[in-house]
């Protein structure tokens, strides 16, 4: 049977926070996929989506990508 690990560290953050889940199916399309990949990258994202996170509140996001489904937490 398979270990069940119990989750990850997290970042705490002063005052309460929420946390939102959302999934998000891509086109079947490899080309378009690795380009979605490459923007949502470290060292692709522009500054200026940063920046635009941190406005709106959000102080954390992980996003996953599983085949052609992403699941995304912020």
């Amino acid at each position: 049977q398979a270990e069940i690990k119990q989750g990850y560290p997290v970042k705490r953050f002063d005052g309460a926070t929420k946390r939102y889940c959302q999934t998000l199916d891509l086109r079947n399309d490899p080309e378009l996929i690795a380009t979605y990949r490459k923007l949502h990258s470290q060292e692709g994202i522009w500054p200026e989506i940063m920046e635009g996170i941190r406005k709106a509140g959000i102080l954390e996001m992980e996003i996953y990508l599983l085949g052609t489904r992403l699941f995304m937490i912020v």
